[in-house]
């Protein structure tokens, strides 16, 4: 008895369409590549009740020949590559000729385009995958592509689109996404009439950027100068958020690749550990990078949607993106300064600044950044170096240290802060390759979980590599008879139970590792808040944290001080 058949054609087009297209959002992403690729400069997103409705996207491009207007309907037919050895030199955003019989595959679909080389045009008609109508028509140069009844065909896949509300916030997402990354079109989002989007189209990323987000996160923003460096042909360029600027989580990182937008664990982790000590260990910046490489270093054909990509030198790209930040952050002004938020009537599109409020308002700024904002807002202040004044200095609430910069700007530093920085950059300097130890003079024998076990008798060589002498007793417990000196006199057993919890389960390499173990030592030799400072010692601190490599955060990514700018203590005392 037959147990094993070949799927009829429409089964097997409906499965297919699955793996590219899962919600309204799937649409607009593969039908504004088509627009991009096609050479547009003017894209115009419609969508109505969340996209379940309906979704017209119209564009200016080149348009779609009489001739190809079907072809462009059937499965695996594209016009980007011709063989397999295209890929090593792919221009384009779509390659694999899936997403037009995917999408028609599960809706109604209705296209009417013009080639620029032909004096009409060509509408068609399809349902389900199969063709309803074809005619000539009149009209512009460019394409129209309006789908409707979206899983019409696949009832099961339509109770999984969520509410108007969440799938608009995933298509304001896609159109975002392509805005910021291609400035030089002009892009326009419609929800049921109701302008969401519409960018300048000038050419200039940070206008896209405060189109989406809002001019108080573009005011925050450091611009990474295009850097070339190994592999051969890598460029980067973009923006990142001074440290004051942060999230609990990865999805303000926003990262492309030959301007494609992709999730890459590789670029995350290095924005990451471009800013060091700069962010919490749990923090993360907002960033718009850009990846500019040769196609024939990375991969782009491991998923249908292209959101994943590999690269084949992933630790120069690695180094290449974490450098550039570094160095971004080392020449700007990081103090954070405490304003009064002037709200300019630019509500943000995305989900950590809220969905359109309400009906009425438009995400749209018709001026350019650099207009719109006055010189001394944006102005560099210095090449990364404090400059504030040895005297006068006054402590309050005996943890705070008030002092003027050169620019009679009120600085607040933190005293524990400021301490920790310095006390962390002079156990980095010593630091030679080796960890010097210091024996107890009781073993301790710490009580331990079956988990902190387990983790431990997977550690042992790690915590000998910094510092500790450690030795197994049995099957379920430790004894530890020395420890590194920089924690001599200053841990108790509790606290060097966490210390070593903390190392082992350090998933980085060892030099971050070493970063856990000296700050938290530097943490514990600092003076705390609520200590006296005399006039000297003051003097000091500010001098010693005036001369550190990273003055702005303390190790662990707290700020070491604000500042009160003149300007803003004038406003409030309504000098201004």
């Amino acid at each position: 008895m037959r147990q094993i058949f070949v799927l009829e054609e429409q089964t097997i087009g409906k499965i297919a369409a699955g793996e590219v297209i899962d919600r309204p959002a799937s649409v607009v992403k593969e039908l504004i590549e088509n627009s991009i690729d096609a050479g547009s400069r003017h894209v115009v997103v419609e969508v109505g009740n969340g996209g379940r409705d309906y979704i017209r996207i119209t564009d200016d491009g080149s348009g779609i020949s009489d001739d190809d207007a079907e072809r462009a309907f059937e499965k695996h037919a594209t016009s980007k590559i011709r063989g397999i050895e295209d890929l090593a030199v792919l221009q384009t955003l779509g390659f694999r000729g899936e997403a037009l019989p995917s999408i028609a595959a599960v809706s109604r679909i209705a296209m009417s385009t013009r080639h620029e080389r032909e004096d009409f045009g060509t509408h068609l008609k399809i349902e389900g995958g199969v063709l309803k109508e074809r005619r000539r028509i009149t009209r512009v140069v460019g394409t129209t592509i309006e789908v409707k009844s979206l899983f019409y065909n696949l009832p099961a896949r339509i109770g999984t689109i969520k509410s108007k509300a969440t799938e608009l916030r995933h298509i304001v997402e896609v159109c975002i996404h392509y805005a910021v990354i291609y400035p030089e079109i002009k892009f326009e989002l419609i929800h049921e009439e109701t302008p969401i989007i519409s960018t300048v189209g000038r050419g200039k990323m940070l206008d896209a950027i405060v189109n989406a987000y809002g001019s108080s996160v573009a005011k925050e923003l450091i611009e990474l100068k295009a850097q070339n460096a190994p592999p051969p042909h890598a460029t980067i360029s973009g923006y990142i958020s001074r440290p004051s600027v942060s999230y609990g989580t990865k999805k303000h990182l926003f990262t492309y690749v030959n301007r494609r937008f992709v999730r890459s664990e590789v670029m995350e982790k290095a924005i990451k550990r471009g800013y060091s000590s700069l962010l919490p260990k749990h923090a993360y910046p907002f960033a718009v990078i850009a990846l500019s490489i040769d196609p024939s270093e990375i991969n782009v054909n491991i998923h249908p949607k292209k959101h994943e990509i590999r690269f084949y030198d992933a630790d120069d790209i690695f180094q290449l993106i974490a450098n550039a930040v570094f160095t971004a952050l080392r020449h700007a002004d990081l103090i954070p300064e405490v304003v009064v938020h002037r709200e300019k009537g630019i509500a943000a599109a995305v989900d950590f600044l809220g969905l359109p409020r309400e009906k009425k308002a438009a995400i749209s700024v018709q001026t350019s950044f650099q207009e719109e904002l006055k010189e001394e807002e944006v102005k560099e202040k210095g090449e990364g170096s404090l400059t504030i004044r040895s005297a006068p200095l006054y402590q309050v609430l005996d943890s705070y240290i008030i002092a003027l910069s050169e620019e009679e700007d009120v600085i607040v530093i933190d005293q524990h802060a400021a301490a920790e920085r310095i006390n962390f950059e002079r156990l980095m300097g010593k630091y030679g390759g080796r960890i010097d130890k210091q024996t107890l003079l009781r073993p301790h024998m710490p009580e331990l979980s079956p988990h902190q076990l387990y983790v431990l008798r997977e550690n042992e060589k790690v915590l000998r590599e910094m510092g500790f002498d450690i030795e197994r007793l049995g099957d379920d417990s430790y004894v530890i008879r020395a420890i590194p000196v920089v924690f001599h006199g200053m841990l108790g057993e509790d606290e060097l139970t966490d210390v070593i919890m903390r190392l082992v389960e350090e998933s980085g390499k060892k030099e971050e590792r070493i970063k856990v173990l000296f700050s938290t030592a530097a943490c514990k030799a600092s003076i705390k808040a609520g200590e006296k400072l005399s006039y000297e010692y003051m003097r000091e601190l500010v001098a010693q944290l005036k001369s550190t490599k990273i003055p702005y955060t303390c190790p662990h990514g707290r700020p070491t001080m604000i500042r009160l700018s003149k300007e803003e203590i004038e406003k409030r005392f309504k000098r201004r």
